[in-house]
């Protein structure tokens, strides 16, 4: 199901006028970039500086590839954009991420190898982005990892915080495709950990992907290493707005619930246009999070299992739950009522994706015949016990480049 995005009649993310501007820029953006470049003297200043700032960035891909322009530098490495120059249409742009040092610092290559892995194994389901090519280079100083994806031009973030009015219908038709490809994620025993507006790309049509595995985790318990069945996680997972309650207070068992907090958030999100909790540190967030739906039970608290989680509580008076519809007056009681579902603080009752997805709120936008499961059964993630030295993590990314440049 497609949606054209016209949000109202006067207002669009992208109006047609952008977007007939936007397919020109890209018809003439090589033609144009090279007339220009050919007809500047070597020596000259515009020349001197492009050359710069892709030695700077040591960025080399194939030949018929035109790099446009750098979107973001880190920590990790650079994006940039760039145009295939063997389509005629110059109308597919694909976003390069070159993650440096990757062949050097564990904790980067083992999140390569995990975020990798996952990309490949959910290739193919609409609503999660989709990895177009992979390559590893070798040669200083142009060292690294290049990873080839279809290049999205916001992420929903930027959609939630424009000026542009949603209708219900587009809350409605977003949250779907956000469960649809969560289900997917589920289905194969794997949790996100880190799903927010940032990590949900939107295209000029409203289709929306789920992106940036580099913090997932499979928990099928035929891969579990423990004698318990469970796994231990850290509460430093997921953006702090949008981590579950149970995380910051050291809930010691993770499970699916914590992405289902996220959906919770973003759904609020689209309603409040701005984050719903924005803690300035972990115990500032709980406390934002109690302010609107009040303290939990003494049940709840002892199911943490810490003491961060009582000492936190006794020395806070008891707050009473606000009503979701006394905060965003607007929406319909379904949302409301979905809304209040997924914010609670035992995990154990939030629903899980398919219970959302079933949710009346959705009733309206929802496709029986377009909710697939993963075909390929559980994640397996025991590679991560091979990981006992450097040279065998750099072995796992090379076989894992080999293999999906032979299955791509």
């Amino acid at each position: 199901m497609s949606l054209p995005f016209a949000l109202n009649s006067n207002t669009n993310v992208l109006n047609q006028a952008q977007q007939n501007e936007n397919i020109n820029k890209r018809q003439n953006v090589t033609q144009k970039h090279e007339e220009r470049l050919n007809c500047l003297p070597k020596s000259h200043p515009i020349l001197r500086d492009i050359r710069t700032v892709y030695q700077k960035a040591n960025f080399s891909v194939p030949g018929h590839y035109e790099i446009i322009q750098i979107l973001g530098k880190g920590s990790y490495g650079v994006v940039v954009s760039a145009v295939d120059k063997r389509d005629p249409s110059l109308l597919s742009r694909l976003a390069i991420k070159k993650v440096t040092n990757v062949f050097n610092r564990e904790v980067l290559l083992k999140r390569a190898i995990r975020e990798l892995k996952f990309l490949n194994f959910f290739r193919g389901h609409k609503n999660i982005v989709s990895l177009v090519d992979l390559e590893l280079v070798t040669a200083k100083p142009y060292e690294g990892l290049y990873c080839y994806q279809e290049l999205i031009d916001y992420d929903l973030a930027r959609v939630i915080h424009s000026s542009v009015q949603f209708s219900e219908f587009h809350i409605r038709h977003f949250l779907y495709q956000i469960l649809c490809g969560l289900k997917y994620i589920h289905s194969a025993e794997v949790i996100h950990r880190d799903l927010k507006p940032g990590n949900i790309l939107c295209t000029i049509n409203g289709t929306l992907k789920i992106c940036d595995f580099g913090l997932a985790r499979g928990v099928s318990p035929l891969y579990t290493q423990t004698s318990t069945g469970e796994m231990s996680i850290t509460n430093y997972v997921a953006t702090r707005w949008y981590r579950a309650p149970e995380l910051i207070l050291s809930y010691k068992k993770y499970t699916k619930a914590i992405d289902m907090w996220a959906v919770g958030c973003i759904l609020a999100e689209f309603y409040g246009r701005k984050p719903a909790f924005m803690g300035q540190d972990s115990l500032h967030q709980v406390s934002e999070i109690m302010r609107f739906i009040g303290s939990p039970t003494y049940d709840v608290i002892s199911k943490y299992a810490s003491t961060r989680a009582w000492d936190f509580f006794a020395q806070r008076p008891q707050q009473k739950k606000l009503a979701w519809k006394s905060v965003y007056t607007f929406a319909c009681d379904d949302a409301m009522s979905l809304l209040d579902d997924l914010l609670q603080w035992d995990p154990d009752t939030r629903p899980t994706v398919e219970q959302a997805i079933a949710h009346p709120f959705l009733s309206e936008v929802r496709n029986l015949n377009d909710e697939p499961t993963c075909p390929h059964g559980h994640f397996d993630y025991s590679y991560e016990k091979e990981f006992t030295s450097m040279k065998k993590i750099r072995d796992c990314i090379s076989q894992e480049v080999t293999i999906f440049n032979a299955t791509k």
